[in-house]
Order: C-alpha cells, then structure tokens, then sequence
C-alpha cells in the first residue's frame, strides 16, 4: 500500500521494497547507520526533477528526508520550491541545516561546511551553460572538496552538448581541487541517444514518415538492414494518415536490435568528457552494448512509471544521470555505497501517492544517489614565496596517520600517475570533438576496455591521454608518522620543482625505471628513508639533500648521492648499496650496517662500517674520502677492486682509520675482453695502496680473502696506511682441472708468459667451475670432431659400393628380370649421427649428404670390375667448441669374383678434403672467435668374403666377414681470430676394423617384366686399432697440448635394410637404410639408388 504524500521505491539492484514499508520508518533506521562515517565519507544525490512537483516538494517529503544525503543536487529545477523548501523539509525532520542556491535550471542543497559558487560558460547559450557548485571543506583525511551539478542540452544532435562538455573540460583544468560532477548530461555512455530496439527503430521509421527530418533519415539509414526496403517504405506511406502510418507493416527483418552505436547515436559528449573525468558508478550500473531494459539497474531515463510516454524516436532508454571525477584527483575518489542501503545507487521505481488516492512517478528520471570516500592522502594549501619575493599558493601531498587509509594500507601508499580507470572502451578513444579514432577495430574489439597497463604499442597514446594524470598540482609531498609512499617514476611526485619532506617517513622507489630523483629533499627533524627496493635499479640524487634530519637508505638497489648534500643528520645505511659521489660531510656519522655496503668517489663525514656491513670504494676502482675518522669494526669487509695496471679502490681518511679485525676481500675490475688484445698488464708482482689515514692507522685486519684461484695477495702495513700485493700463487691452473682435455690445455696456458691474454684471463678465475669453464672453451675439440665424423662417413661410401656389388651378382633375380649385365648407377645418400660426450669430451652432432655414381662391367672367369665417384656435403655441430663443415669428393675401385657359394667383393677409395671450421669462444666476461680452413686426403682399403648358406628361388641367406682400413692425413693450419687462436702441424689418423654378420635377402615377382627385392643384414662390427681420436694443438707460445674428441665405439652393431622395385632387363630403383648403433655413436644413413643396365 502507499501513504498519501509519500515515496515509495527501490533500489534496482535490490528486491523492491514491500507495500507494507513505509519509506520514512526504513529510512530513519538507515539514517543512523548510514550517517557520515568517521573517515569522512559523504553522501551525493542527483535528481532531475521534471515538472510534476515543481511548486509542491513537500510530496516528495519522505524521499528527501528519508535519503540522509549530504548534498542534493536538482535539474529542471527552475520555477520551482525545491530550493527554497526542502531545506527546512530535511531540517525538521533533524538531517541537519541544509543551504542552497539556484542558477539556471540547476540547484544545489547541502549541510556540509563550505561555500557555494556558480559558473558560467563563456560564449555558451544552452542550458548546459550554468554549474552550480560548493566547495567543501576539507574534514578529517579528507581535502577541500568541489561537488557541482550541470544539466547539458538536450536536443537530438550532440552538437550543444559537445560545445558545453569542452567548456566543462576547460573550465575544470583551471580548478585545484577534487570535483565530483553530478547531474542530466542528457548523453549516454555506450551510446549518446540510448541503444535502440528494434522496436524503437519502428517507432523512429513511422515518426519520421510522418514528420521528415533530415537528421531522423541519416540515422534510418544507419539502422536499416536495406535500404531499398526501407525508402519503398516511406515512398508509399509518406503523407498518409498517422493512423495508417502506424498501422502500417514494416518488414520484419529491416532493423535489428542496436548492439554497438551507430555512427549517428556515437557517444561523442561522454567522450569528451572522459578526457577530463572519470566516470564513477557501480558495476552493476555500468550500460551493456544492448538496448536497455526497464529497472535494468542501469537506465535512469525514461523511469518505469513514464516509459510509455516515450515518444521521442531518436532517444531511447539510456543512462543520462551521471556522476563524474575530474582528474588528476578522479583516482582516489571511490563510490563506497552500501549494498544493502536503498537510497544508494540508481534507485528506480519511486511513486508519490496523490491525495486522490491514485500514484504517479516521482520524476521521468530514476534518481541516483552514491557515498564517496576519499582514499587518496591528504591535501593541503601552502604560500610558497620565489626568490623575487612573489607568493603564490601550492598544494601539499601529505601522507600521514590522518589519511583516511593510512591503517588499513599499513601505513603504505602507492603514489601513481596511471588512474587504472575502467570506463573508457577502445572504441570511445577520440579526437577533441569525441569522434573514435580506432576505426578498424572491430565492434568486439572496440568493445574493449582499455587496460591502463597495456604495453600495446598501438594503445601508448590512449593510455598517455586518458590514463597518465597531471600531477603538476603537486607543490610539494610529505611523508610522516612512519608512513611510505611507494613510486615508480619522479613525475608521480610532481614537477621537479616540488619537494620532497621526509619527517619520520619513507619514499620507496619500485621497479627499475625510475633512475632519477630530480627534486630537492628536505630532511625534518624525524629524518627520513629513501628505499631503493629493486636490487638492479640505481637511483640517482642529483640535488642536495638539506634539513636537520637523519637520512636512512634502506631497500636493496642503490642510492646514488651526486650533490653536496647539507643535511646535519646522521647517515645510516641498512640494506643495499648507498654510492657518495658528491659529499656527505654535514651529516655528522655515516654507519653501514650489517649486509649493507657504501662506495662512490665522493666525501663522507666521520665513517663507520659495522660487523657485515661492506665498504667498496668508487664505482668500479675509485677512492671514498672521509673528512674525519673511519672505523671498520670486526666482522666487516672491506672490497677491494684491483686493476692490472696498477690502480686499485682506495679509502681515505683526513682523521684516523681503526682497524678491528675486519676483512679485505680482493676483486679484479671488471675489464674490457682481453682476449681481443695483443697484451694486456699482469697481476702478478703488483703493490696497490688501499688505505690511507692522515692521522694514522691502528690495528689490522683478520684476514685477504683471495676471491681467485690462482693469485696469492698479502697485506703490508705502515704508519699512515695499507698496501696490498698480488702475485701467481703455487697452484697449477691444471690442479682444478678433471678430465684430460682440461688438464692439457691448462697445462699449455700455463706455460704461456705473463701479459699474454689467455692466461690472465685465467687468473681472473673465482672457483673451479669457472676455470674448468675457460678451459673447455679454449681446448678446440672441434678440430679432432670434424676428422673423427669424417672418418665414421668414410663407411658410407664402403657400404654403397659393397650394395652395388651384391645386387650386381644377380643371383636372386628371375631369369626373365636380370641386372647382373653391365650397367651404370647412382645413388644419393644421406648420413645423420650423433657422438656422445664421454670423458669429460662434448659431443657433436654430424650430418652428411651427397651423390655417388658408378659403372662396372662383368670381365673373364666372373670377374666384375668398377669405378665410382662423387661428392659430399658434411656438417659438424660441436656443443661446446664450435661448428665445422667440409666439402668431399670421392674416387673408388671396386670389383668382385663369385664361385659357386663363394663371394669376394673388395674395393679402395680416396678422398679429399676441404675443411671449414669457426669456434665460438666464450667463458666469463671474455669473448672471441676462430676460423680456419685447411684441406684434408683419406684412402680406405675393404674387402669381404661371403658364403651362400641357402639359395632358392628368390630367397638367399649369406654369412660374411671383412676387414676394412682407413687412414686421414690432416695439413697443418693456423686459425685466425685473437690470442685464442690455435695452430697445429700436420697430422695422420689410422683406422682399421672388421665387419662380420649375415645378410639375406627375397623377392616377389609381379610379373614376367617386374619384381620386388628386399634385402637385410645385422652385424657386428669391431674396432681393431686404438678408439681414440687425438689432435697436436698449441696457441701463439707456450707448449703444445694434445685434445682428444670422444673415443669410437669398440664394438657396434649394424643393421641394414633395402627395398627395391626392378623392371624388366634394365631398370633397378631401390631405398636403402643403413645404421651403425653403439653407446658411443648412433649413426644412420638413407639412400635412394637408379640402377641402369645395358
């Protein structure tokens, strides 16, 4: 039931309320659990109050009463008693003394403290014209505050509303406060009109029919599915009745549901706007991409109660009430509503009962109402005073335990410029008149949020526009009570011309982009901590830091300190690295705690390196100063950084340095790469002064730790300092080394002379790992892989030639398909395999590939003599040592001789060479790389004996033995490249293995002119000779060395396997697979081979 006089409604994300509630009896109950919270909260809202209760507001009693708002905001308020009434309405009924103004058509009432001003746009004569607006006082965490309301044109083209939303832009630019704005902005967010139904399209179609205008065509146009359709349509009904207009069919499938603006319904007024604000509301108020529904939770025109007397063909339902935060102070303003409050959101379905007993809507709007909290840190207003004496007024960002969120962030705040705002779709990033730029997105796309974090190159501008606030508001930021303030760029903190305050407060710099603190830092009394947090970020200070207090470097990257610093506190060093290169000689002790480090170029006061804290002077070598005394207490460690030149880092004292046990750990610079020198300096017999005291030096350190294997250091004392010595310690570069290729090239860097760049470049080693690292980058190998792999190859050529001679004896074939007679062939082959690492040698990967071809011819007493030739292609990737690739060219004898079961079959090839091969040299922080190219001869010798054990038909089995020798003779070479480079003599390699197995082979013959032959075999073959596979290398001086690549396989087995097709008298085509399998080497080959007899 309804009350006479009263309001009833709801709130549309909520159940409505019942008929039996009285909205005064739930309203108290929410005023005083609602009612201003302790932070500051306030509550805002907005209502256009069309005509029907213009002259009597006291019917809308209950609903202004009940609402226990702060501020109400009113448009189409002119000619009415809202103003002037319902202040004393919300008086009696105890919500507080409420003040107000009217200008235009909007009014504002309010309880809160502050004053009240109006605004006029320039050269603007539509309604949207006029804000009216107060400036509220700041209270509590929460600034000075500007709420305003507008009522922007309503006509059917945006071009009003465009002309008033850049004076609203404009205008708010200038303001330097918050300012929420609230009002009928007569444009949507997804669209400027509403999305239209298909049934709205109807309507619009049968408007226009009967009143033409151009702008209701242009947008039928766009609507309409066919254009044909939709012109035949208002040719035959233009001029007719408008009863028979709206009676008439219009083709069912000649509009459709508006499910992305069209061009004419862009929403180009919010577009604007969002250039300067953020639109604020809750996700359930957020517009969809479909045309509304009614109480949908978002649309707040037409209400439900008036929806039928919409007629308006180019509008439909839509969100039109907004409310709205000007940037840059947009980001910290939230809606903090209660879910369960009423009055709160967009509440819909809001009646007056009459005093006839009958009920109408309160407005044709639904009104909307929010509580905003305030969650950014606090502001306030200071006089700075130039050099010229001018005063002008800044703000002050201040972060202290009366920010509204300072508990319950625990104490941190995370200072940005991004707004990480989620209102704006890609499709709605526009140009200055609101118009999309983003026109190939598709609709899906561009309904698309725009991520503010998106690293979308396309997306950087958007994301500078409508992201990347100004914060040049900021005159100056201060942190107190403990509190920190967390940024990743300067430009959060303002311009460079704004202070940074610390007072017992905490600035932490996150990530690594953020180089730079360009600004003065003033230390108060509670001092103040500058955190580095990244540990690969360094932050420079390049002015000087000034101020009574104590500064705290903390986080564990590096603070840089440039300037000549003035503050007179203490300086304390608690994690991470703090670099002085200007002066710190104000600050009255300068103490590095335990696993924090100082260093730079620059001055200190009096200095004080406490157990585990570090000292590390300069940059890399430099000298630390400092003006009084130092002490580096027991446990600390002194870093000292030594060069081969003769410089190293230094500490120097105009006072006394004290000595208690610390430590000096020695460091090599970090150099350029020697091996791309001819000669470089040696550390070994080098004095480096490392501590120097005007006033004297007492005590010593405990012990040198020598960060390096092969360097012995020691230390020298005398009155005013310390000297450090370096020198070649007893220790062999070979002792570290565990298996014999690293043992020999260790061996042979050893005996290289002092400077030469290699073996300096080893005395830089710092562990095991490291030195065994160097040296199997330097061993080589890739010399001794590539004549190993082509060694293994040679056996391809063995076994091509050994087919043809089987196949040519003839035996298996059909009398009527014979390929016993003379003939020539070709095969192209293919080799793949893979050598495994094996004592402490890498393996290599080697691939080979070419084409053979041959002839032969049957002689006296079965004698079958051949010649053949050809070319490969090898490649050789090495994992650790390089690549290798060569070219080859083949030339082979061959023949056999068949008695009865006996077969001996035999051959010799020699072969030919050219070898490239590049080393990719590279261990720690040095570089470089070889090449050489040399030529290469091998011969091989083979021959076998075969025994048929079984022969009939097309079916043969044969056991078979042979023994096989090869020989490699390597020319000598010299790599070119830096001091890595290696020579070497020529050198030989033999070869000799034996080879027993059984093979058989069948066949089906398809026809008189055609048959099918497969043939297999599986044997063993045997390494007779040595396995190992050895090269005689050196480098530029010193002793040759000898590298071995991974041993042959004593023993592999062998598999073989051929199917072939042949044709009548002449023809043979067959594919061949062969593999030689051990656990050192796996190796495979294909081949396919034509064979043509005559």
């Amino acid at each position: 039931m309804y009350f006479n006089h009263a309001v009833a409604g709801k709130r549309t994300t909520r159940t409505s309320l019942t008929s039996k509630l009285c909205w005064g009896a739930i309203l108290v109950l929410s005023a005083s659990s609602l009612a201003q919270a302790d932070d500051s909260s306030f509550r805002i809202l907005s209502l256009n109050i069309w005509n029907k209760f213009k002259q009597t507001p006291q019917a809308t009693e209950s609903f202004m009463t009940g609402g226990d708002w702060d501020i109400l905001l009113f448009q189409e308020a002119n000619d009415s008693r809202y103003v002037s009434d319902i202040p004393d309405m919300l008086k009696n009924a105890g919500r507080g003394n409420y003040s107000g103004q009217l200008i235009g058509d909007v009014g504002l009432l309010s309880r809160l403290p502050g004053s009240q001003h109006t605004y006029t746009a320039p050269g603007i004569n539509t309604q949207g014209r006029y804000i009216n607006y107060q400036s509220v006082n700041a209270d509590a965490g929460r600034p000075a505050i500007m709420v305003g309301t507008v009522h922007m044109d309503y006509q059917d083209s945006a071009a009003g509303r465009i002309a008033e939303a850049k004076a609203i832009n404009q205008w708010t630019k200038q303001q330097a406060k918050p300012f929420i704005l609230a009002g009928d902005l007569n444009a949507g967010d997804v669209s400027e009109r509403g999305l239209h139904s298909k049934s709205q399209q109807e309507l619009l179609l049968r408007i226009y029919t009967r009143s033409p205008n151009d702008f209701y065509y242009s947008l039928l146009k766009q609507y309409a599915k066919d254009q044909t359709a939709l012109d035949q349509f208002i040719s035959k009904w233009k001029g007719q009745p408008a009863n028979d207009i709206d009676a008439a069919p219009i083709p069912s499938d000649l509009f459709a549901d508006e499910t992305y603006p069209v061009s004419g319904n862009t929403p180009q007024t919010m577009n604007i706007l969002k250039k300067q604000f953020i639109l604020l509301q809750n996700a359930g108020e957020r517009e969809g991409f479909s045309p509304h529904q009614l109480n949908d939770g978002s649309v707040t025109w037409p209400s439900a109660g008036e929806d039928d007397t919409n007629t308006w063909g180019s509008w439909h339902r839509v969100k039109i009430d907004h409310f709205l935060a000007a940037r840059p102070f947009g980001k910290w303003l939230v809606i903090d509503d209660d879910p369960n409050d009423p009055n709160l959101g967009v509440i819909s379905d809001v009646y007056v009962n009459r005093d006839d007993g009958t009920r109408t809507p309160l407005s044709d709007h639904d009104p909307v109402a929010h509580q905003f909290r305030w969650i950014g840190p606090r502001l306030e207003t200071f006089i700075s005073s130039t050099n010229g004496g001018a005063s002008t007024e800044k703000s002050r960002l201040v972060w202290d335990n009366k920010a509204n969120t300072f508990a319950s962030g625990g104490g941190e705040f995370y200072l940005t410029r991004n707004n990480m705002r989620t209102d704006v779709y890609l499709g709605q990033i526009s140009d200055a008149d609101g118009v999309p730029i983003f026109t190939d997105l598709t609709d899906s796309e561009k309904k698309t949020l725009l991520n503010c974090k998106s690293t979308d190159a396309r997306l950087r501008q958007a994301i500078i526009d409508y992201c990347i606030d100004d914060h040049s508001f900021i005159g100056e930021t201060l942190i107190k009570d403990k509190g920190t303030v967390i940024v990743d760029e300067d430009a959060a903190l303002g311009s460079a011309a704004a202070t940074l305050r610390l007072s017992g407060g905490t600035l932490r710099v996150v990530g690594t982009e953020m180089n730079t603190l360009d600004r003065r830092v003033q230390l108060e009394t509670g001092g103040g901590t500058l955190d580095v947090a990244d540990r690969d970020n360094i932050l420079a200070v390049e002015r000087a830091i000034s101020g009574p207090g104590s500064l705290t470097k903390s986080g564990t990257g590096t603070l840089d300190l440039l300037a000549d610093n003035t503050y007179t506190g203490d300086t304390l060093v608690r994690s991470g690295r703090l670099s002085v290169n200007g002066s710190t000689i104000h600050s009255g002790n300068t103490t590095v705690f335990d696993g924090a480090s100082i260093g730079g170029n620059g001055t200190t006061g009096s200095l004080t390196i406490a157990s585990g804290g570090i000292l590390a002077p300069g940059n890399s070598i430099g000298t630390l100063r400092v003006s009084g005394d130092a002490n580096l207490a027991g446990g600390s460690l002194y870093q000292v950084e030594v060069s081969a030149d003769g410089r190293s880092d230094l500490l120097q004292a105009a006072g006394k340095i004290t000595i208690d046990g610390g430590n000096v750990a020695v460091l090599a610079e970090n150099t350029t790469n020697l091996l791309t020198q001819d000669e470089v300096a040696s550390f070994n017999g080098k004095r480096f002064r490392i501590l120097d005291a005007a006033q004297g030096i007492s005590g010593t350190f405990e012990s040198v730790v020598p960060d390096y294997l092969f360097l012995g250091t020691g230390l020298t004392y005398d009155a005013s300092g310390v000297t450090l010595t370096t020198g070649r310690n007893s220790r062999p570069f070979a002792s570290v080394a565990m298996t014999a290729n690293e043992r020999a090239v260790a061996a042979a860097i050893d005996s290289l002379p002092d400077g030469q760049p290699v073996r300096e470049s080893i005395l830089l080693s710092t562990s095991p790992n490291q030195a065994r690292a160097a040296f199997n980058a330097l061993t080589g190998q890739v010399h001794a892989d590539v004549v190993s792999a082509l060694t293994s190859e040679s056996g391809q050529i063995r076994d091509t030639l050994y087919d043809r001679l089987y196949q040519a004896d003839g035996r298996y074939n059909p009398a009527d398909i014979r390929a016993d007679t003379d003939g020539t062939w070709a095969r192209m082959i293919g080799n793949w395999g893979r050598t495994e690492a094996g004592n402490g040698m890498s393996g290599f990967d080697d691939s080979a590939y070419g084409v053979l071809f041959g002839s032969d011819t049957e002689g006296l007493y079965g004698v079958r003599v051949g010649l053949a030739g050809g070319y490969t292609h090898t490649s050789l990737d090495s994992n650790r040592s390089g690549n290798a690739d060569a070219d080859n060219f083949h030339f082979a004898g061959y023949g056999s001789w068949s008695a009865g079961a006996l077969a001996l079959r035999g051959g010799a090839a020699i072969n030919w060479h050219h070898i490239n091969t590049n080393r990719r040299i590279a261990y720690n922080l040095q570089q470089d790389s070889a090449t050489a190219s040399y030529n290469a001869r091998s011969a091989q010798l083979f021959a076998e004996a075969g025994w048929t054990l079984f022969n009939r038909g097309l079916t043969q089995l044969e056991p078979y033995a042979g023994l096989n020798y090869t020989t490699l003779t390597r020319e000598g070479f010299s790599e070119k490249g830096g001091l890595a480079a290696l020579n070497s003599a020529q050198d030989e390699m033999h070869a000799v293995t034996s080879e027993t197995g059984l093979r058989g082979e069948t066949g089906w013959q398809l026809n008189k002119q055609l048959s099918v032959i497969l043939r297999v075999a599986a044997g063993w073959q045997h390494h007779i000779s040595p396995t190992e596979r050895e090269m005689n290398l050196r480098f530029n001086a010193g002793n040759a060395f000898t590298i071995a690549s991974p041993s042959s396989a004593r023993d592999s087995a062998v598999v073989k396997a051929a199917i072939g097709v042949q044709s009548n008298e002449d023809l043979l085509i067959s594919l061949n697979y062969g593999g030689q399998l051990s656990g050192a080497r796996q190796s495979n080959s294909a081949g396919a081979e034509l064979s043509w007899s005559f």
